[in-house]
C-alpha cells in the first residue's frame, strides 16, 4: 500500500513540475507528453512502450529509483488517471510541422533545435509549441549550411545521384524538395528502376538520409505480420522499401492509401477492447530491378525515375560515395530549406493550366521551380511526361486494357453488353496466347477491371466508354477519339 501511494506522489510530483502530461490528437488517440532538462517535450502513445520507456528514465533521474514492470504499469495508469483532468487536445507531427504560415523541421531531438521558416526566411532556432512524436529508430539531422544559394541544389543532386538524364534530374530534385513540404500535401510514391548495379539502394539511403534520417540502415523490404507495413507507414515521415521484386495487391492498396492519406484501427497494446486510430500517411520510395508497382491505382499516384547502370570504370566504393555524400549533406539541405523558404512566401498564383491527378504536389513542384529557375510549362511538361510513362506501364501491364486496344484498333465505336464484351475480349486474348484465367470472369468484374483503368485508357489511347443500363442488361459504348 505504501509502495503505491509513494508512486502515486512521485506521479503527482512530476505532473505538477509539468514534466508529464496528456494529450489528445484530433483523433482521439491519448498521448504522454513528457518533458526534459531543456523544456523540449515529447510525445508517445500512451499504451506504447516507448512511453513506459521514457516514463521509467524521468522516474529514475528525479527519484533515483528503477521502477520495475509491474509499477511501470501502475505508472503509466496513474498517469491517465490524473493527467485527464486538464486534457488538451495537440497536433502531433512526424518531423515536419506546417500551418501555412510557419514552418519546422526536427534536427535535434534532445536539444530541441529546428530549421524554422517564416516570412520567407529559414533560421535554426529552439522551438517551443511544436510536438513531435518518434520512431524508435529515429535519427537526428545534420545541421544545415544556410549560407548556400538555393540555386545550387540541381548541381549537387547531380553530383550524387545516379541519374539517366535531364529531366530525371528535375523530376528527383522537385521530389526531394517536395517531400520536406510536410504531410499537408499529398506526395507521390517514388518508384526507382534500373538494372543491377544502378545504386538503387544507395539512392534510398541517400533520400532517407536526407529526409528523415535514421538511426538504422534503410527500409528493407516488406516488414512481416499482418500490420507491419501499417506501423511503419504511422511511424515514419520518410519510408523506404529496398530491393522489391513484386507488391501484392494488399501491400499495394495499402501504400495507395499511404500517398494521399488514410487510417486503420488497431487494438491498443496491454488493452482488449481499447482502440488507437493510426494515420498512415507518410511519404514513400521504393525500387527493384523492374517496375514493382504494378496496380493501376497506385501507379497513378507514382513517380518513376529510371536509374544509369555505373559503368566498370566509374565504380568507387561505398566509403567513398558515402563521403562525398556526407561532406555535401549540410549544402543539399541548406539548398532545400532555401528553396521552401522563397515558395511558401511565393504568392503568386498558378497559371491556370490542367493539372496531374495530385495536384496539390503539382502546384509545389510549381512554386519550388519557380525558385530554381524552371518555368511553369517546363515544370508541368516534366510531371505530364512522368504520367504518360505512368499510363503506358499501366496499360502494358493489364490484360484488359491490352485486349481493349486490340478491340478498338480497326473501329471508332464499339457497342454491346457488358458479357458480349467479355466474350469478345477472351476471343482476342485467346488469339494473341494469353491464357484464358486472366480476364475476369463475370461482367460485373470486367466493369471493375475497365474502371480502374479508365483515365490511362484515355490519356494513353483517347479510348473513352460509358455503360447504361437497359430492360435486360447493361450496355456499353466504347469509342476511340
Amino acid at each position: 500500500m505504501g509502495k503505491n501511494s509513494d508512486l502515486t506522489e512521485n506521479i503527482q510530483k512530476l505532473i505538477n513540475k509539468g514534466l508529464i502530461s496528456l494529450a489528445k490528437d484530433i483523433r482521439g488517440n491519448c498521448y504522454g507528453l513528457i518533458s526534459n532538462e531543456k523544456n523540449n517535450t515529447m510525445a508517445y502513445l500512451i499504451y506504447d512502450n516507448d512511453f513506459r520507456t521514457a516514463l521509467k528514465k524521468l522516474y529514475y533521474q528525479h527519484f533515483k529509483k528503477m521502477l520495475l514492470m509491474q509499477e511501470v504499469q501502475n505508472a503509466v495508469d496513474i498517469a491517465e488517471i490524473l493527467g485527464t483532468d486538464n486534457l488538451q487536445q495537440v497536433e502531433v507531427c512526424k518531423r515536419i510541422y506546417n500551418n501555412g504560415s510557419q514552418y519546422a523541421y526536427e534536427l535535434d531531438r534532445e536539444k530541441g533545435t529546428v530549421v524554422w521558416i517564416e516570412n520567407g526566411r529559414a533560421s535554426i532556432e529552439t522551438v517551443e509549441g511544436v510536438i513531435f512524436r518518434h520512431p524508435a529508430n529515429y535519427a537526428d539531422q545534420v545541421k544545415p549550411d544556410l549560407r548556400i544559394k538555393p540555386t545550387r541544389l540541381l548541381h549537387y543532386v547531380e553530383k550524387n545521384f545516379n541519374l539517366k538524364s535531364e529531366r530525371e534530374l528535375k523530376l528527383l530534385t522537385l521530389f526531394l524538395v517536395t517531400s520536406f513540404w510536410g504531410l499537408g500535401i499529398n506526395h507521390p510514391m517514388l518508384v526507382l528502376t534500373g538494372e543491377k548495379g544502378s545504386s538503387k539502394s544507395t539512392t534510398l539511403r541517400k533520400l532517407e538520409s536526407l529526409i528523415d534520417p535514421k538511426s538504422t540502415n534503410v527500409g528493407g523490404g516488406i516488414p512481416k505480420g499482418s500490420d507491419g507495413l501499417e506501423l511503419k507507414l504511422h511511424n515514419n515521415y520518410f519510408t523506404s522499401l529496398d530491393n522489391l521484386s513484386s507488391l501484392s495487391r494488399r501491400v499495394s492498396d495499402t501504400l495507395a492509401v499511404a500517398v494521399t492519406g488514410g487510417s486503420v484501427s488497431k487494438r491498443a497494446l496491454y488493452q482488449n477492447t481499447n482502440e488507437i486510430v493510426l494515420d498512415l500517411k507518410s511519404v514513400v520510395a521504393v525500387n527493384g530491378v523492374s517496375l514493382v508497382a504494378k496496380e493501376s491505382d497506385l501507379l497513378d499516384r507514382s513517380l518513376i525515375i529510371t536509374l544509369k547502370r555505373i559503368e566498370p570504370d566509374e565504380i568507387v566504393t561505398e566509403e567513398a560515395l558515402q563521403k562525398q555524400f556526407e561532406e555535401d549533406r549540410a549544402k543539399i539541405l541548406g539548398c532545400i530549406f532555401k528553396v521552401l523558404a522563397s515558395a511558401f512566401h511565393d504568392k503568386k498564383p498558378v497559371e491556370k493550366q490542367k493539372l496531374i491527378r495530385m495536384a496539390d504536389f503539382h502546384v509545389a513542384c510549381i512554386k519550388a521551380g519557380r525558385v530554381l529557375g524552371m518555368a511553369e510549362e517546363e515544370v508541368s511538361e516534366i510531371l505530364w511526361e512522368n504520367q504518360k510513362n505512368i499510363n503506358r506501364n499501366t496499360l502494358d501491364g493489364d490484360v484488359v486494357a491490352l485486349c481493349v486496344m486490340e478491340l478498338m484498333r480497326k473501329r471508332k465505336t464499339y457497342t454491346n453488353s457488358m458479357s458480349t464484351l467479355l466474350c469478345d475480349l477472351q476471343d482476342i486474348a485467346a488469339e494473341n496466347g494469353m491464357a484464358g484465367n486472366v480476364l475476369p470472369k463475370t461482367p460485373n468484374h470486367l466493369r471493375i477491371r475497365i474502371d480502374k483503368i479508365k483515365s490511362n485508357l484515355e490519356n494513353e489511347s483517347g479510348i473513352r466508354y460509358e455503360v447504361k443500363p437497359t430492360s435486360t442488361f447493361k450496355e456499353i459504348t466504347i469509342w476511340k477519339k
